[in-house]
């Protein structure tokens, strides 16, 4: 499974105001169905964790911290993907999702304006009552992060993260010793 909607899926061409209805249409009825499966992806990094239950990680995402700085900081992730981490890159934008959800709040979301570069792509938002169209693209910070070197920092993607939602920064790390 691939991160729906991204930028290396296009949209029709022209984006015609039938094609985007239709567009957003189609996303809409499939929003509950990745909202779902990025619910799962979190708790298949809490079994892969091995945490019990692996819900622990969904309900307590600051509770993984630690565990997923240390993959994060590799610069070559195939060791982890050969043991159930793959697509890395859906699984961190899963989990990344999740924490901010848990320290900020929101949800996914998708986005109806054709005018936007993000257009009928599932983001984070909600979170801001006083800025209620307010998004962030989570899978491209995660992509970006995942572009840096050996060494990148987890803790610096969700302060960004953080950030971008105009929330305070500042990251929870509540992982077991």
């Amino acid at each position: 499974m691939a991160y729906p909607f991204d930028p290396e899926q296009p949209l029709p061409d022209p984006l015609t105001p039938d094609a985007a209805a239709r567009v957003r249409d189609e996303r809409r009825e499939l929003l509950p169905v990745w909202i779902e499966a990025s619910r799962e992806l979190v708790v298949h990094l809490g079994m892969l964790s091995r945490w019990d239950p692996p819900e622990t990680l969904l309900e307590n995402p600051s509770h993984g911290l630690t565990h997923m700085r240390t993959i994060c900081s590799s610069e070559d992730l195939s060791l982890y993907e050969a043991v159930g981490y793959e697509p890395f890159d859906l699984l961190l934008t899963a989990y990344c999702a999740e924490y901010m959800f848990s320290d900020v709040g929101g949800g996914w979301v998708l986005d109806e304006d054709p005018a936007s570069p993000t257009f009928a792509r599932f983001l984070m938002g909600g979170y801001d009552a006083n800025r209620p169209d307010a998004t962030v693209d989570v899978h491209a910070a995660v992509t970006a992060f995942l572009n840096e070197p050996e060494g990148r920092d987890l803790e610096t993607l969700l302060e960004s993260l953080q950030e971008a939602m105009g929330a305070p920064v500042g990251v929870h790390d509540t992982s077991y010793p």
